[in-house]
């Protein structure tokens, strides 16, 4: 079996499978809890696994958990940089607005980060309770949204925002199927056509999570949603990137349904550009973006403190597919316009991208490169 999370004494059953579904599930103490949209969530105390085995996954799956991937906790930490960014001034009318799903926003004195600025909209429920740690400096994932967000806006003028939507935990990097699923179906009502999510995780037998594939073929065709392909190193799929809706991937592009981008990390800072080491390839990733030692806004200057070594400046550099995912998200929105919908500019950036080279164990693939 996969290797995969989930929360523990939760299931997910399409509405349409309930009826069928619950005698079962009541068998092993399993009830009706609330859901969202198509789905229904049931909960018990069984252990997940024993109950998708013995029902032999019919109409059932877990409520999986995603996260950060190796960036808070293992080598591909934030750095300290003697370089910044230059606040650029909100537009007097944002004409658009990029939909982030994230941690939320990380506020000082009531306000984002200088670079972020006006240009970044979210609500009280959108901002992020900074854990400390003994030493003061945070602990876990608090800064991941405002750097992804900032990513977002290096790319875009002045009258393109971002939509924060803040739904995985800040300080264990978790982030649940429905609550990620909740996210994309309100920056669909409030008619976000771009959206980034910058986490993934495996899943049950490599099953898409029900709840975000839900919420995504609720979308119109013409929306893009561009996700992290992992930073494991390894060839297999991960989601919510690798979800299909219904079409043959990478290949040609399904109209009927949002086009779902899966991004991994490309290294720039050799001398021929190769997939970063990190990253997570395979035929499935449509794109990779420049990864490795990508400035974007933190924290505040002097936090957090880093103890013999050069002190944060409010700015970092740092390495992952979350920053190659949020960097062709903002390349894509810088192409939109009142006459270009978000799927006519994620086609016209691939389309002019330079290509890497992917080494597969079945040969050699051109992928499109898209530089920073």
């Amino acid at each position: 079996m996969t290797r995969y999370r989930h929360r523990a004494g939760e299931l997910l059953v399409h509405a349409d499978d309930c009826a069928a579904i619950r005698p079962g599930l009541a068998a092993f103490g399993y009830h009706p809890d609330g859901g969202t949209g198509a789905l229904r969530r049931f909960t018990g105390t069984r252990p997940v696994p024993d109950v998708l085995a013995a029902l032999g996954r019919r109409g059932a799956g877990p409520n999986h958990v995603f996260g950060l991937d190796r960036i808070i906790w293992g080598d591909l930490r934030p750095r300290p940089t003697n370089l910044d960014l230059t606040p650029v001034p909100a537009a007097e009318r944002i004409r658009m607005q990029v939909g982030v799903v994230d941690t939320g926003i990380v506020l000082r004195d009531g306000a984002p980060h200088e670079f972020l600025g006006r240009r970044v909209c979210y609500a009280p429920e959108d901002t992020v309770r900074v854990v400390r740690g003994e030493d003061g400096n945070p602990v876990g994932s608090a800064g991941h949204g405002t750097f992804v967000a900032g990513l977002v806006l290096k790319q875009v003028g002045p009258d393109v925002g971002v939509r924060m939507k803040g739904v995985i935990d800040e300080q264990s990097g978790d982030a649940e199927d429905l609550a990620v699923a909740n996210a994309i179906d309100d920056l669909r009502e409030e008619g976000v056509t771009l959206i980034n999510l910058s986490f993934s995780g495996e899943t049950f037998e490599d099953q898409p999570p029900k709840a975000i594939e839900a919420a995504l073929g609720r979308l119109s065709p013409e929306v893009v949603v561009v996700a992290s392909a992992g930073n494991r190193g390894m060839r297999q799929r991960v989601y919510p990137a690798g979800i299909k809706l219904g079409r043959s991937f990478p290949g040609v592009l399904d109209g009927n349904h949002a086009l779902v981008l899966p991004v991994g990390s490309a290294d720039p800072t050799t001398a021929i550009s190769r997939v970063a080491d990190f990253s997570n390839f395979g035929p499935w990733i449509a794109a990779f973006a420049d990864g490795v030692d990508v400035l974007g806004p933190y924290f505040h200057p002097g936090y957090p403190k880093v103890f013999d070594v050069q002190e944060f400046n409010g700015y970092a550099v740092w390495s992952g597919t979350s920053f190659s995912a949020a960097i062709l998200t903002g390349k894509i929105a810088a192409g939109m316009g009142p006459d270009v919908t978000a799927r006519e500019a994620a086609v016209k950036v691939l389309e002019a991208a330079e290509t890497i080279t992917v080494h597969d164990v079945n040969g050699c693939l051109d992928v499109p490169h898209v530089r920073e």
